[in-house]
């Protein structure tokens, strides 16, 4: 494999391939980056991308002179509490601090910055879908592939060298970005809130994603041996990401679980109205996939009813289709409102990540098995 990879290494730093990807990468990226930062209230009003941001009416209104009383920056908040905020109870000065005196603004900043750690994929991920179809259908076409099996190589050896390069400028390109997050913050004056618990986890599943694209588009090419076919598989793969299947199940079990919020217990909303909305807590059900709501440790109905009204088997298979959808995390976020906190705590994240990896072994042995069968014509 050595030799393989020596030989991959030296013709990609050679072509120019791997060169106008980079140049792509820091364009693409880097303006998509700008794009995310830019939305942070305090960042638009601080550095004049935004004369002022009026919030919640007229009520406040964010500007220049007082965009720090906004921030989590110097705010005395610490990053855990306000990835709690609105999930589990965290100490009632935190709670007023950011609710009240901040208008609750700063949660806008831990949802930016997990979308920019954990998106990292998507620009990486859509150039990798052109770069591999030019850079090893070339190796194809110019007979490269053709005379490493005559030099005595395995298909399968040529084409775990390959994915193990491929993954290698995924990861690369992942770090890459998460740079340019950083320099961009450091250039907005903007710190903010790092948690690790969750960002990590954002991390690693963006690589696991990217994999998983990447190993469409490369097994693609190996097994079909068209460059059109693994452009379009990857292209399909990546535009099923805008096409939510996890979105769908969940409308439909949800539809069959809707309670309302006027079936909460009076005893509970007198509860909340007298110690306030810090004590009601969230958790994701993963049997139901679901949030369930507590307080003090006792389960409250609200919005959901305890089960679903379609049968066992019909939600069994719904939670199949859900869980099983590689993009799950990031319609979560996007489309059904679940927090990154929540996500990471109650193993939503670990649940994707391993269902990722899964498809990235399927893809790939797939792949391995038909090319192994099928004559290379070069």
């Amino acid at each position: 494999m050595k030799k393989i990879l020596a030989g991959m290494l030296f013709r990609l730093l050679k072509g120019y391939e791997i060169w106008a990807l980079l140049a792509l990468f820091f364009v693409v990226s880097g303006y998509f980056a700008f794009v995310e930062i830019s939305t942070v209230n305090y960042v638009a009003v601080k550095n004049d991308l935004e004369f002022a941001f009026i919030y919640d009416g007229e009520d406040t209104v964010i500007t220049k002179e007082n965009a720090e009383q906004f921030c989590y920056k110097n705010s005395g908040v610490s990053a855990r509490d306000l990835y709690r905020y609105g999930i589990e109870t965290i100490p009632q000065e935190s709670f007023d601090k950011i609710n009240k005196d901040m208008d609750a603004e700063p949660v806008s900043e831990v949802k930016t910055i997990f979308r920019l750690v954990f998106r990292s994929y998507l620009v990486a991920s859509v150039l990798m879908m052109i770069f591999i179809p030019i850079f090893f259908g070339r190796m194809f076409s110019d007979g490269t592939i053709k005379n490493m099996i005559s030099s005595g190589f395995s298909k399968a050896l040529i084409y775990f060298s390959s994915l193990l390069l491929t993954f290698a400028i995924d990861l690369l390109l992942i770090l890459m970005r998460l740079v340019m997050v950083a320099v961009f913050c450091v250039c907005f004056q903007w710190q903010p809130p790092i948690y690790l618990p969750v960002l990590i986890p954002a991390f690693l599943l963006s690589v696991l994603l990217s994999f998983t694209l990447t190993s469409v588009c490369l097994g693609a090419l190996f097994a079909g041996g068209k460059k059109t076919l693994a452009f379009v598989l990857g292209f399909v793969m990546f535009a099923a990401r805008f096409v939510s299947v996890s979105f769908l199940g969940a409308g439909l079990l949800w539809s069959s679980m809707e309670a309302g919020v006027s079936e909460m217990d009076p005893e509970v909303k007198e509860y909340l109205k007298e110690k306030g909305a810090n004590y009601l807590e969230r958790k994701i059900d993963l049997s139901q996939f679901t949030e369930q709501f507590y307080i003090e440790g006792e389960t409250v109905r609200y919005m959901f009813a305890d089960e679903s009204s379609y049968p066992p088997a019909v939600v069994k298979t719904i939670l199949v289709f859900i869980y099983g959808d590689p993009y799950l995390i990031d319609s979560s976020d996007e489309y059904m409102g679940f927090d990154s906190y929540s996500m990471a705590r109650d193993g939503l994240m670990a649940v994707n990540g391993a269902v990722n990896a899964l498809w990235v072994v399927l893809i790939n042995g797939v792949a391995i098995l038909i090319l192994n069968k099928r004559e290379l014509h070069c």
